[in-house]
């Protein structure tokens, strides 16, 4: 019996082109997406991305190629939203349930490579058809239409890491070759000048700063731009191009951030080839002008050249040098009234219109917050006396009446500003009453009107009523403080006698009196709810007691807002939750930990603490942010902190500046898994790039990208002006204040840092000998976040023991424009040019009130979202108004260069 032979599956052949004549005319469709995509529900996008991907699956096996890669292109951009939506970090697992792991999207890539190569072909196989049929075109013949449409789409670059522009000219009108072009260039050029092609976005030099992830681009770049950046996910190539960067770039200029950001922090362009155009678009533009916008634009000045112009001494005049008996002389901020020139107060008071009633405005504004402030303080200090009169039955009594204990302790502090104010205003009222008076005694004539010093006569009579009425605040306020220092030293004396005549309870744990507490003015016990986790002798738990299922936050639930949930005292510990507060509202710290894919990033090799403490801090903070608690408890924090600085595991009150120093070390070491990227042996490196590499041993971190800068010391020998340099990192700058002064300006504080101060007996290499020399401080690399420490702490050189006291000197901070680039080292300039074009902001003050016997940390905070300024106090969360963000409590701040917005998908 004979066998039929298998006649072979026929293969369906795609369906007719009906969508368009080029595979530009696809973009039309896929490129708009509902207006109103971005409100909905995430579980009503998920629900129609998988129907997208149903319909386009369908389509793929119809062989409806067009259809198949128009739904499969709307479903990219439908993913960008839903990583957008403020829900997708809390409901990630069910987006993942629904659309698919990242090996069904890597498929979905695959299949739209195939129908991007198989369209083009055939659109090209249409118009050579078409061209055909017209008499007037010459027709290629099929043999070497086959050469021109070979079925590949990869264009041979191999291991170079960068290309000429005429191999990208070439790229670009090669239709097989899947390319995306990012210019780095700023916004001003690029609208000036850019290439003509139609996958081409604009990524501004000014979000390419140390710190920036991929996510965050997305975010900053206009709505327009977003489309064409999400296509590096599905591009085979990406080109990075700046104006006119040749061979390897200069670290940290905009072109280097980007390679790092999508080499290093960018989890969806895993398979694609990143390349550089050498040259730049200058070199483009000499070549082939008329592939470019406006081919007569020129390029600026180079700003990222290596240097090699600028010369390797500092400061060739010694006298250049400023020295730190000048920090404190010069005007802040504000001008000030310089008496000993009469000429330049004479034109600063010109310079304003009714100076002088400008002033005795803000003086009244000053007493009535004063007066406020004093009422509020006796208001307190009458439910203190109220709370001391009722029986301590109530469990949450001890925990009220330290609430307001430390109320009162905040409410004097700002009234000490108050009296800081008043004095400063007071000053330039004499000084511009002085110049009037001189100016009448020469005859000129000051005012307008005669109705003008009526009008201000009457002001200044209606301020001193006020004047004698804030004494009298003022008098009742220390009346009340004596009167409940009377009774608590009284409460002491019975509790005293009680104790010699009854046996106490055996302790099952120390006493909690905090040891700095002094005798005489001691704070009440309080029954704390929460207790330290473990005896700290123990050892450290594994990793797998730390689950997240473990950790018992204890948190009071309650909807108050994302980034608005307080933090427990879990026994002095405001100190940290201070920190923690301001470190939840760094924006970029905060994404980074929200990012699942940071866990892959934990360092648990390293030998400080196997990156335990990056893992609770992150836990802490996504707690904090999910605005479903009123409160929460670091337990598990403060416990494992406790493992690795017993210090903090106690119950004692701790240093936040001590406590912030140490918690950046650990969580640099945590996350310290990014290898550095060296272009050549160290030997070859410039001096303060060795130093960095050096410093962290070749492996960076979030943390260190993030927090940490460089200080370049120069000592000159003052004889035969030998400069000697070297480099140190940081990740504060620790400032002094002034010894006898009530109020000073930030800029004052930054001077007497990085001014020169004379050294005796320093050995000159040149000299041979020991020399006077002066040794001044610049930064050779500026952070993206600055943390800024005030040193008000001090030991007492009058005492004979050692007695620390506090400096309550009121600083005068911006909260926006912080120029830094005043203190860069000359020939670091630039390294640091991309900050040129930045100022700092503040985000976030970690304040200190009280005194070293008697203190208390909260916490000033911008949120993001809201664009508000809160107070974090342990676990009360209020509002408050930015001018109140400047007080004499302040002792740690935090700026940012980079360009937090707000934006609704903070996770």
């Amino acid at each position: 019996m004979m066998m039929k032979p298998n006649k072979p599956t026929p293969v369906n052949p795609p369906k007719p082109l009906h969508l368009g004549t080029h595979i530009d005319d696809l973009e039309k469709l896929y490129m708009k997406l509902p207006a109103d995509i971005r409100d909905r529900e995430l579980d009503l996008i998920c629900r129609s991305a998988k129907k997208l991907i149903e319909q386009s699956e369908r389509f793929y096996l119809e062989k409806d190629e067009e259809q198949a890669y128009v739904g499969y292109m709307r479903l990219m951009n439908l993913v960008q939203t839903i990583r957008q939506n403020k829900e997708y970090t809390r409901k990630k697992q069910m987006v993942t349930k629904l659309l698919g792991t990242q090996a069904d999207f890597n498929r979905i890539f695959s299949k739209l490579n195939l129908l991007k190569t198989s369209l083009e072909a055939r659109y090209r196989e249409q118009a050579l058809r078409k061209a055909s049929a017209t008499p007037s075109i010459s027709v290629v013949p099929n043999n070497e239409r086959n050469k021109a449409t070979p079925n590949v789409t990869t264009y041979f670059i191999g291991d170079r890491q960068a290309i000429t522009a005429k191999e990208l000219h070439d790229m670009m009108n090669d239709p097989r070759v899947s390319l995306l072009i990012m210019d780095c260039r700023s916004g001003k050029d690029f609208e000036e000048s850019h290439l003509r092609y139609s996958y081409l976005v604009n990524v501004p030099e000014h979000l390419l700063v140390a710190g920036m992830t991929a996510g965050k681009i997305n975010h900053a770049l206009p709505s327009e731009s977003r489309i064409l950046w999400s296509n590096r996910m599905v591009k085979e190539h990406v080109v990075l191009m700046d104006w006119n960067t040749s061979g390897n770039p200069v670290k940290d200029t905009p072109i280097y951030v980007l390679h790092y950001i999508l080499c290093h922090y960018d989890q969806d362009i895993e398979e694609t080839k990143i390349i550089r155009l050498d040259g730049g678009y200058e070199s483009f533009l000499l070549y082939y002008p008329a592939s470019c916008t406006n081919p007569s634009y020129r390029p600026p000045i180079a700003l990222y050249a290596e240097g090699e112009n600028i010369d390797d001494i500092e400061y060739p005049n010694i006298s250049d040098i400023p020295m730190k008996e000048e920090s404190f002389s010069k005007p802040g901020f504000k001008p000030t009234i310089d008496r000993n020139s009469k000429v330049a107060a004479v034109s600063l008071y010109q310079a304003r219109q009714k100076p002088l009633e400008d002033i005795l405005v803000e003086h009244e504004q000053i007493l009535d917050k004063s007066k406020q402030n004093a009422l509020d303080i006796i208001n307190t200090e009458r439910e203190l006396q109220n709370l001391e009169q009722q029986e301590p039955s109530d469990a949450g009594l001890d925990e009220t009446q330290e609430s307001l204990l430390f109320e009162v302790m905040q409410l004097k502090d700002r009234q000490r500003d108050y009296e800081a104010e008043k004095a400063r205003i007071l000053e330039e009222e004499e000084s511009y009453k002085e110049m009037e008076k001189e100016k009448q005694e020469r005859g000129e004539r000051i005012s307008t009107e005669q109705a003008e010093k009526l009008e201000r006569e009457a002001y200044e009579r209606r301020l001193l009523e006020k004047e004698r009425e804030q004494r009298e605040l003022e008098e009742k306020c220390q009346r009340l403080a004596r009167e409940r220092e009377a009774k608590l030293t009284l409460a002491r004396e019975q509790k005293r006698h009680l104790k010699e005549n009854v046996p106490e309870p055996p302790k099952s744990y120390p006493d909690q009196q905090p040891a700095h507490v002094a005798t005489n003015n001691r704070m009440p016990l309080f029954d704390r709810s929460a207790k330290p986790l473990a005896d700290h002798n123990h050892n450290v738990r594994s990793t797998r007691d730390l689950d997240v299922v473990q950790r018992d936050f204890a948190p009071v639930y309650g909807n108050v807002g994302r980034g608005l949930t307080g933090l427990k005292n879990l026994g002095n510990t405001c100190y940290m939750n201070s920190i923690l507060q301001c470190l939840s509202n760094t924006y970029f710290l905060n994404e980074f930990f929200h990012d699942a894919s940071f866990k892959m990033r934990l360092n648990r090799s390293n030998n400080k603490t196997q990156g335990k403490i990056g893992e609770e801090v992150a836990a802490v903070i996504k707690a904090l942010w999910t605005g479903q608690y009123k409160c929460i408890a670091s337990k598990n924090l403060r416990y494992v902190v406790g493992q690795y600085e017993r210090q903090f595991g106690g119950i004692e009150q701790q240093d936040s500046h001590e406590f912030l120093t140490i918690l950046m070390d650990w969580l640099h070491s945590d996350l310290q898994t990014i290898q550095m990227q060296i272009s050549t042996s160290l030997d070859q490196l410039p001096p303060s790039e060795k130093a960095w590499i050096e410093h962290f041993k070749g492996k960076g971190s979030y943390i260190s990208e993030l927090f940490y800068g460089q200080i370049k010391s120069t000592v000159k020998c003052t004889r035969c002006h030998k400069e000697s340099a070297t480099y140190e990192s940081f990740s504060n700058l620790s400032l002094e204040l002034p010894q006898d002064s009530n109020i000073c300006y930030l800029e004052n504080c930054l001077d007497m840092y990085f001014n020169g101060e004379e050294v005796r007996g320093w050995h000159c290499p040149k000299c041979k000998s020991n020399q006077d020399a002066i040794k001044k401080l610049d930064i050779s690399r500026l952070p993206s976040i600055m943390v800024i420490h005030f040193k008000r702490f001090y030991a007492d050189p009058e005492t004979a023991a050692m007695v620390y006291r506090k400096k309550q000197t009121l600083v005068k901070f911006p909260l926006n424009d912080l120029n830094m680039t005043r203190y860069l080292a000359r020939t670091e300039v630039n390294r640091n040019k991309r900050l040129t074009t930045f100022r700092y902001h503040l985000y976030g003050v970690s304040n200190h009130y009280g005194s070293m016997e008697s203190g208390h940390y909260t916490a000033f905070c911008l949120n993001n979202i809201h664009q508000k300024w809160f107070k974090f106090d342990d676990y009360n969360v209020s509002s408050i108004d930015a001018s109140d963000v400047q007080a004499s409590a302040a002792y740690i701040l935090f700026y940012s260069c980079l360009p937090d917005r707000p934006q609704s998908d903070v996770r």
